[in-house]
């Protein structure tokens, strides 16, 4: 009779350990190489419009540090289709920018923080 000192683990263990797994790279993504954004205003009509869709690199101008690490990965300020804060603000760091790879250029598109944001604390958002 042979002995196998391997069993399987039960389906919803695997799921579980997927989704943390699926969740911390999502987020570490999102912090610290890109994140999309909407166009939220007409003021690049010219070239953008409201509405669209943009890539941010991070890596190239270097990621901001975040100011809580109490927040609900994947989330901006407020939890999905509620009022509710998406983070603690009894936890606050100092941020800073880790260097990039160049220099923001003439004519680029930049993203920056909302002069309304600056009552939240920042997150992993470009400026």
């Amino acid at each position: 009779m042979k002995s196998t000192s391997t069993q399987k683990k039960p389906m919803f263990i695997e799921w579980r350990n997927a989704l943390v797994f699926a969740v911390i790279v999502a987020s570490l993504f999102r912090w610290s190489l890109a994140e999309a954004f909407v166009i939220p205003t007409s003021s690049m009509e010219n070239s953008l419009l409201v509405g669209d869709y943009i890539l941010v690199s991070k890596v190239h101008y270097g990621p901001r540090t975040p100011a809580t690490p109490l927040q609900v990965p994947l989330t901006h300020q407020k939890i999905w289709g509620t009022d509710i804060p998406s983070y603690l603000d009894w936890i606050q760091f100092p941020t800073f920018r880790l260097p990039g790879m160049r220099e923001v250029e003439r004519g680029e598109t930049v993203v920056f923080n909302a002069p309304k944001d600056l009552l939240d604390p920042i997150e992993s958002l470009w400026t």
